[in-house]
């Protein structure tokens, strides 16, 4: 069944606490000093059963102006608002800026509650209806229900119920399916069980047993038990107010405005990509990298607001901005902030993230405001498209690293991209943009030309060398599917190690086959005392490079087999070398290295390099100084 949250919102003293405690029979007001002075000072929090049965959380926040940052630590969360005006007082100034921080956290749907109607006329309540209709005008309130109760008589509490109930249906449900994440706005001990948070689950799921990761110090922390609205559950899902005692941390090591996630999906930041929008009744602009107060979720930082495309933000507009923050903070994009100013303070703007872990950024960049004016469309598809550009191949892990998108929109969107042949998906599942994978299928086939040009005798390039010159970050096997792709499209072949263009095969000039030939014959005639390769310039009267070109081709059409940089065999010998040791290895299980010099009629330089290379490719195993068969 879908959870929603229900939070309050209105002047000191206009009766929110009282109004919960007629709705749900419990007080959210916990601190001595509130029940001395009789206001909210910190957050409320209570289970609300609706009439159809299903929970709901209530979130009761403070009116009073001196407690405004503990009201932003729990707003962010709800889903549904019940904002509160007193019927003897109406419209307070702390109602405005209640309304003005709703706005900017763009909350959808609320209810207007006018309390104490017990204390006034019904000629008054019609003013007081009047007067609320005309300051709520333009807002997302305008047009919401407008109720009266009375907590002392009880008139219009059960209406009030079924109006929250109904609307409660209109909310859309949370993903469970996303990464968990669960801002804390309480920490707290309890003798017995040790530290416990309490705060909305934004997102994803939470099971008892699990594993968590506390932004941004990057602890863990096993969840020893949940609660949900109060009850003891095994689960707590998206929408839920939870309580979770963790095990393993404590409470001294947690704060409210920590974030509890999904170990590895998200990450702090001192920098975020955001819209800021400045409320219109102010007296002055914004100026560039004016110190704020900035809250996002139950956190309270400093920030510095670089104004990205405008000299100076005027009140009522709207511009692009990069946060500067004193202190780390987990974002995700479409999370809604409050800016407040820094002295005196008061509400000035809000607005939503854009890019929770962005490069830092120079002012009047058209790339920068171009990128993000992309994020702000909200198109799961551009944005996934954005984040491949910022890397040649991609996993779909890697992209909902980055994303913080649910799987399944991951998948549709990335095949939507891959049909509009903006994307193309290998083998390994990776993905990669169009453009990138035509840019590197150019600097291939360059890299192999370049190489022929200077080594006419070669096949093409090793897949270690080529993965070094042009994806040295990536894995192996994306490589190797990058590989595959090119070669399912005839760009290039690839055999076993070597790449080279499609279907190409050496061509030597007459020359240079009088010259391989001289090199074979000299390894047929020298048999296992072949010549070293430094000795190959001054016997055949060529460059060391030259000889190196050779020796590769010769290599590469199986010709030699390589012993080590200086020796080579021919590959008749290396082919009776080995029937040799078979011959040997029938008679006697054993053989030393003297053996062996003996049965090839060479000395220990090259018998030695020979079984050392026996042992790599286990022909044979060394025990001591002797070699037994393994394969043989």
């Amino acid at each position: 069944m879908k959870s929603i949250i229900i939070g309050t919102a209105g002047h000191v003293d206009h009766g929110k606490t009282m109004l919960i405690k007629a709705l749900t029979g419990q007080e959210t007001d916990r601190l001595r000093e509130e029940k001395e002075r009789g206001i909210s000072i910190d957050l409320g929090f209570a289970p609300f059963k609706l009439p159809s049965g299903r929970l709901a959380g209530v979130v009761d926040v403070p009116g009073h102006e001196k407690f405004i940052h503990n009201m932003l630590a729990g707003i962010g969360g709800i889903d549904l608002v019940v904002l509160v005006v007193d019927a003897t007082e109406g419209v307070m100034p702390q109602t405005r800026e209640h309304l003005q921080i709703l706005q900017l956290l763009e909350i959808k749907k609320g209810i207007i509650v006018i309390t104490k109607i017990d204390l006034v006329e019904e000629e008054w309540l019609e003013l007081v209806q009047e007067e609320i209709r005309e300051e709520f005008e333009g807002t997302f309130l305008e047009e919401a229900p407008l109720h009266r109760v009375s907590v002392v008589d009880g008139r219009g509490i059960e209406e009030l119920k079924g109006l929250l109930e109904k609307m409660a249906e209109e909310v859309p449900s949370r993903r469970e399916d996303a990464p968990f994440r669960m801002p804390v706005d309480r920490v707290f001990s309890v003798a017995g069980f040790g530290t416990v948070i309490t705060g909305t689950l934004l997102s994803g799921s939470i099971e008892t047993g699990e594993t968590v990761e506390i932004l941004p110090s990057r602890t863990p922390a096993r969840i020893r038990q949940i609660q949900v609205f109060g009850s003891t559950q095994d689960k707590a899902i998206a929408g839920q107010r939870v309580a979770l005692n963790l095990a393993g941390i404590e409470k001294a090591y947690i704060e409210r405005g920590d974030v509890i996630a999904q170990p590895g999906f998200f990450k702090s930041t001192r920098l975020l990509d955001a819209r800021l929008n400045l409320l219109p009744h102010l007296k002055k602009p914004l100026v560039n990298l004016a110190p704020v107060h900035f809250y996002l979720g139950a956190k309270r930082v400093v920030a510095k607001i670089l104004l990205l495309e405008e000299e100076e933000l005027k009140p009522g507009e709207s511009t692009l901005v990069q946060c500067r923050l004193d202190k780390p903070v987990v974002a995700h994009f479409g999370d809604r902030f409050i800016i407040r100013s820094y002295s005196p303070m008061t509400t000035i703007g809000g607005g939503f993230i854009l890019d929770g872990q962005p490069l830092r950024h120079k002012r009047f960049r058209e790339d920068v405001i171009e990128s993000l004016k992309i994020l702000e469309e909200g198109d799961p598809a551009k944005l996934i498209y954005q984040k491949l550009q910022e890397n040649s191949i991609s996993s779909p892990a890697d992209i909902q690293l980055k994303t913080k998108l649910p799987e399944d929109i991951i998948r549709k969107k990335s095949q939507e991209l891959i049909n509009q042949e903006k994307a193309v998906e290998l083998s390994s599942g990776s993905l990669m943009t169009k453009e990138t994978l035509d840019n590197l299928t150019s600097k291939v086939k360059d890299l192999l030309k370049e190489h022929y040009q200077k080594n006419n005798l070669s096949l093409g390039l090793t897949k270690a060398r080529l993965k070094s010159h042009l994806l040295p970050d990536i894995s192996h096997k994306d490589f190797d599917s990058f590989l595959e792709h090119l070669e399912n499209k005839q760009e290039i072949s690839v055999r076993e190690q070597i790449v080279s263009f499609y279907g190409y095969e050496i061509t030597p000039t007459a020359e240079e086959r009088k010259a391989l030939k001289d090199i074979e014959d000299l390894y047929l005639s020298r048999e296992f005392s072949p010549p070293q390769k430094k000795e190959l310039p001054e016997i055949l009267k060529v460059k060391p490079q030259a000889v190196d070109n050779y020796i590769n081709y010769l290599l590469e059409k199986g010709i030699l087999i390589k012993m080590t940089e200086e020796i080579f065999f021919h590959k008749n010998h290396y082919e009776k070398s080995i029937e040799l040791l078979k011959e040997h290895f029938k008679e006697k299980g054993e053989l030393t290295v003297s053996d062996f010099r003996s049965l090839l009629n060479t000395s220990r330089k090259y018998a030695l390099p020979l079984l050392e290379h026996f042992d790599q490719i286990k022909l044979t195993r060394r025990v001591e100084d002797r070699r037994v068969p393994w394969k043989i």
